[in-house]
């Protein structure tokens, strides 16, 4: 997963990533994503954004942890 640039509906970070074997680009808050070949959005199933958002949550607690 990495940055690319943010969301203009919310301002979070844009993130892309390989779902199901398609590369997507999109936004976890928003849940709207599209494939880098088209520029139709839809919406990931709900538990993939869950695993996502807990995957970030995680990941930003382990930092805090280790520290600067």
């Amino acid at each position: 997963m990495s940055d690319q640039g943010t969301c203009p509906v919310c301002g979070l970070p844009l993130v892309e990533l390989n779902a199901y074997g398609e590369r997507m680009q999109g936004c976890v808050g928003c849940n709207q994503w599209h494939s880098l070949g088209s520029a139709d959005w839809k919406p990931l199933p709900e538990e993939d954004i869950l695993a996502l958002r807990d995957t970030r949550r995680r990941t930003r607690a382990a930092k805090e942890q280790r520290g600067p």
